[in-house]
């Protein structure tokens, strides 16, 4: 099942972005020597990130902008130091990361959601996720909870080892389910850790591979084998799983509509983390140019980038844009 398609288009209701006046103050650590603005974090998000530039120069005409990408590991360090005027990554922020921040700063910093993520590896995007088998499984569907139970254990609805548990018979009924991921740490194994697993203990038999071409490659050449794996890359070895919703018996699969609707369990966010103190608000700059990356205008050009990332919906944006007056804790 092909799932790239067009990217949604904007919602009417979306805010059109206001210019406000905004004073830099010279003594903010994003900036260079000569007053240009330095905005670093993932590499993957410099389509979106330059026209954001742009755009905000046409009514920011003594805002200049210096994209210093250097990946998503980079983000947060950077911020840290109050070097970059936010940190673009790719997913959430790990405990590790916050907890690194936080003994620095005070406080952990600001998530703002800023996009779905994407349905195409083609650009090295972050992109949702999906559920593969061998093509020898004839399995068509499996529930989220479901794929919890097989990749870890202590489930309270039980394990799954075997392809019998699911409703395999004959030579599937005993067969070992053989599951496949990343590592527990990386930015695909905490996101599934933390929204699926419940942080509980991998499979005694997971295998744990550093990314979704070895993943698949493997379950190419294991008929007993699933895998979580970037969305997209079904092929003639593999198929991708739907996911079923036991609430409404329907069957998800990762389309940008279902992943903009939350029907689909495995679609994630692009993130944009914001530097704050304790007691304070963020920087009134920061806080400006999310106010355009969060509006109507902003999010077209989410839309705009070809096979990119998906735009927010209204409501979610304005939850988002909520954030940037809380103030804080002491």
């Amino acid at each position: 099942m092909a799932t790239a398609q067009a990217a949604p288009l904007t919602e009417p209701t979306l805010s059109v972005y206001e210019p406000h006046d905004v004073a830099i103050s010279s003594t903010a650590r994003y900036l260079t020597p000569d007053g240009t603005i330095r905005i670093g974090g993932a590499e993957h998000v410099n389509y979106i990130v330059e026209r954001f530039n742009s755009e905000l120069q046409k009514s920011h005409p003594h805002w200049r902008f210096q994209v210093e990408s250097k990946g998503t590991t980079s983000a947060v360090p950077l911020l840290t130091h109050g070097v970059t005027l936010f940190g673009a990554m790719g997913r959430a922020i790990n405990p590790l990361e916050t907890s690194a921040y936080r003994k620095i700063v005070g406080v952990a910093p600001l998530e703002i959601r800023i996009a779905y993520t994407s349905d195409d590896t083609s650009q090295h995007l972050a992109t949702s996720l999906a559920v593969y088998v061998n093509r020898a499984n004839p399995l068509a569907s499996l529930s989220a909870e479901q794929v919890a139970q097989i990749l870890s254990v202590g489930n309270p609805e039980g394990d799954f080892s075997r392809w019998g548990q699911l409703g395999l018979t004959g030579v599937w009924q005993e067969r070992a389910i053989h599951p496949y991921g990343t590592p527990e740490f990386t930015g695909f194994g905490t996101y599934m850790q933390a929204t699926h697993l419940h942080d509980r203990p991998l499979a005694q038999n997971y295998e744990a591979y550093g990314n979704t071409e070895e993943i698949l490659k493997r379950l190419a050449d294991d008929p007993a084998g699933l895998g979580v794996a970037a969305i997209g890359l079904e092929n003639e070895e593999i198929k991708q799983l739907a996911i079923f919703n036991p609430n409404d018996h329907s069957l998800a699969t990762g389309t940008p509509a279902e992943v903009t609707a939350a029907l689909y369990p495995y679609g994630r966010y692009l993130y944009f983390y914001l530097r704050r103190e304790p007691g304070q608000t963020i920087d009134p700059l920061v806080k400006e140019y999310m106010r355009f990356v969060l509006s109507r205008q902003g999010q077209q050009i989410i839309a705009s980038q070809p096979k990119g990332y998906f735009p927010l919906t209204a409501k979610d944006a304005q939850a988002e844009l909520a954030k940037l007056d809380e103030v804080a804790a002491p």
